[in-house]
């Protein structure tokens, strides 16, 4: 009885696919970026401490400071604050709408990027890059945002990388679809109409012997 032979798992991808990988895996954590700041921004919102990573920083400061200036924070978090004045609700409304345009214009990119090119994903990545600048500007360089400073860089090389591949797969030749060889065709196929066979009757046995009359 012969063995089984154990199919080959090893995919070879060529240089296109290698490219269009790196492109889906550029716009997929732009999508994270969307989904977790929105999370945080909605848990800041409700008074939760709980704070994911994968978040762009901007929106979540604005929510943030909507939070922080209408005097929604705990009484002990102004025991330093001299005369402090909370803000009215107006003020918490129009930071929490800007915090979520913010949020909504990165998933735009993300959608455009898919069928109108590179340049989306290339907006995307300035956003980024300035909400990097802005993170380092209100926090500084500590070890409390490490973890925060490791990922926007990572995010900011992704982005960078998909659209390094972008540029390159426009300058690949078209990859040629494979040549299908048709089987003999059948008279039904493509439409065809069937063949007409002449009617012709069947020899007689030569081992008949004929009928007497």
């Amino acid at each position: 009885m012969a063995l089984l032979k154990k199919p080959d798992a090893t995919v070879t991808l060529s240089q296109h696919d290698i490219l269009t990988n790196k492109y889906k895996n550029a716009r997929s954590n732009l999508l994270l970026v969307v989904a977790f700041t929105l999370v945080n921004s909605v848990l800041c919102l409700v008074g939760s401490d709980s704070y994911f990573l994968w978040s762009a920083s901007i929106p979540y400061y604005f929510t943030l400071y909507g939070m922080v200036y209408t005097g929604r924070f705990p009484a002990e978090y102004y025991a330093d604050w001299k005369d402090f004045v909370p803000l009215g609700d107006s003020y918490l409304a129009t930071m929490v709408t800007t915090a979520f345009v913010c949020i909504a214009i990165y998933l735009l990119f993300w959608f455009l990027s898919k069928k109108h090119g590179y340049g989306w994903l290339v907006a995307a990545l300035v956003f980024f890059v300035v909400d990097s600048i802005y993170m380092f500007y209100v926090s500084g360089f500590s070890a409390e945002i490490l973890l925060d400073i490791f990922f926007h860089i990572w995010v900011i090389g992704t982005l960078a990388m998909g659209i390094s591949a972008a540029l390159k797969l426009k300058k690949l030749p078209p990859e040629q679809a494979p040549q299908i060889y048709a089987a003999e065709q059948t008279p039904f196929d493509n439409a065809q109409q069937p063949v007409e066979i002449p009617f012709a009757e069947a020899p007689q046995d030569a081992t008949e012997t004929p009928k007497e009359d």
